[in-house]
């Protein structure tokens, strides 16, 4: 058998190992492919729809929500329960947002997290609507540049907002979605 042969047959094999594999993973999923096949939208434990409303405390009513900002934690690593302890140590109020997204230190990457605000539904107001706040942590300094999101938490992130806009009836405006300058859509 010549060099040539042996490399085609093997190249052939590969190909059609590598399209079964995929045909029998795609099979086993049992969702929706909303961000393609084995994307970051099911790897992240996404879709929210599967965690946001469960996480509601018991006998609690949904709030009216209107509006939706997304802003940075100003820190390079945390979770929802570091971000809001690091507020009450500088003097501030506890988090004032519904869910954290974490940069992967201090949680998973791309991983949301619902604060007690979100849990008890407790409104911010914001342009005088009840206004439903997610924190991204992100934008600290480190070696003193500022840090920006990961894909993966604009990705978590963009999926989150669109589940809660969907949710709630929130219009797609830059009125009632708010995102911090140079956001990726």
């Amino acid at each position: 058998m010549t060099d040539q042969a042996r490399t085609s047959r093997v190249l052939v094999a590969l190909i059609v190992s590598m399209t079964i594999g995929a045909v029998v993973l795609m099979a086993l999923d049992n969702g929706a492919l909303k961000g393609g096949a084995f994307s970051l939208y099911r790897l992240n434990g996404l879709p929210a729809e599967d965690f946001v409303m469960k996480d509601l405390g018991e006998g609690v009513e949904i709030s009216n929500w209107g509006r939706v900002e997304i802003l940075y934690s100003n820190t390079t690593s945390g979770n929802a329960l570091d971000v809001s302890l690091w507020r009450s140590l500088r003097g501030d109020q506890r988090l004032d947002a519904h869910f954290v997204i974490c940069n992967g230190q201090g949680g998973e990457l791309g991983h949301i997290q619902p604060t007690v605000r979100w849990k008890q539904q407790e409104q911010i107001q914001s342009a005088g609507i009840g206004t439903i706040r997610i924190c991204v942590v992100a934008n600290g300094v480190e070696d003193g540049v500022k840090v920006g999101p990961s894909d993966n938490q604009v990705l978590s992130t963009n999926h989150l907002v669109e589940f809660l806009r969907k949710e709630f009836n929130i219009p797609d405006s830059d009125t009632n979605i708010s995102r911090p300058a140079g956001w990726q859509l």
